[in-house]
């Protein structure tokens, strides 16, 4: 049950995280990504160390929710578009980074 739970929550915050960038409404984006945030908590609360396949996925998934992130925040005219997408690919790159070396135990040396 518990890794159903971070599943659902994982893919909630990646739904979110997708919200923030593409909506345009700036009261949805705030909601967004508050839900965003609140599934992520989650995810990282229920997530085990033994789903090697499943942090592999969720590590790539949020460095590319980053990298689109950033190129929304390069290309993007509007100003809290820019915002939202600067928060995002802040956040998505930390928890990929610490997935990567917390849960996939990455060894630089």
């Amino acid at each position: 049950m518990r890794y159903f739970i971070s599943i659902a929550s994982f893919i909630m915050a990646v739904f979110g995280a997708l919200a923030v960038l593409f909506i345009k409404n700036r009261d949805k984006q705030t909601m967004a990504s508050i839900v965003a945030i609140v599934f992520l908590g989650s995810f990282l609360i229920n997530v085990g160390s033994t789903d090697q396949a499943f942090l592999q996925i969720t590590c790539i998934t949020t460095f590319v929710l980053a990298l689109l992130g950033g190129a929304v925040t390069i290309f993007s005219n509007e100003e809290y578009r820019r915002t939202g997408a600067i928060f995002t690919a802040i956040v998505s790159l930390c928890v990929s980074l610490m997935i990567l070396f917390a849960y996939l135990e990455f060894r630089l040396f």
